[in-house]
């Protein structure tokens, strides 16, 4: 029971749907007014945009104690100056410790170089513009009747030409 009333339901809307589609009708009209109808599309342009750097370049690894020891002997040379018997002791030493570290330091610090690089990015500049996507033409048909109907196409058909429209009458009107 429940499939028969299925199967009538569904050759009752075949139906309907077959008689509206079969009551679509050309006629053949004068194109009273055309306006075209823009959408806006957006555009990326691509561009380098390039700006100098200065980058550090360090020198090939060579590890070396010369500047501390050269340090710590300046140093000492220069503690062992001053002060008499312990007090000459102690300079001596502090010299060579105070040398070797500022030796070292010096020794760290000499160990590249810096230069300008120049880098490149890629950017984009964003731009809206717009184009005729189609237009809206008004149509007047024989019995007097205006329809407004749209077209997609590159170009409008000029005023007071005749062109075909579709009228489609639905069931009951």
């Amino acid at each position: 029971m429940k499939i028969r009333i299925f199967i009538i339901l569904l050759s009752l809307f075949i139906s309907i749907s077959l008689v509206s589609i079969l009551s679509a009708e050309a006629i053949r009209g004068l194109v009273t007014q055309v306006s075209p109808v823009y959408s806006n599309y957006t555009q990326k342009t691509p561009y380098q945009e390039c700006y100098s750097q200065q980058v550090f370049v360090p020198y090939e690894k060579s590890f070396s104690n010369s500047p501390a020891i050269a340090g710590g002997i300046v140093g000492g040379v220069i503690g062992n100056q001053f002060g008499k018997g312990d007090g000459n002791t102690i300079l001596t030493v502090a010299g060579v410790l105070l040398g070797s570290s500022i030796g070292n330091n010096m020794g760290k610090s000499n160990n590249g170089y810096t230069k300008n690089v120049q880098r490149c990015e890629t950017r984009y500049s964003v731009s809206v513009n717009s184009r005729i996507r189609g237009y809206n033409i008004v149509v007047r048909i024989p019995n007097g009747n205006v329809i407004n109907t749209y077209r997609e196409t590159s170009s409008p058909p000029h005023i007071h030409s005749h062109v075909n429209v579709f009228v489609d009458y639905r069931v009951g009107n």
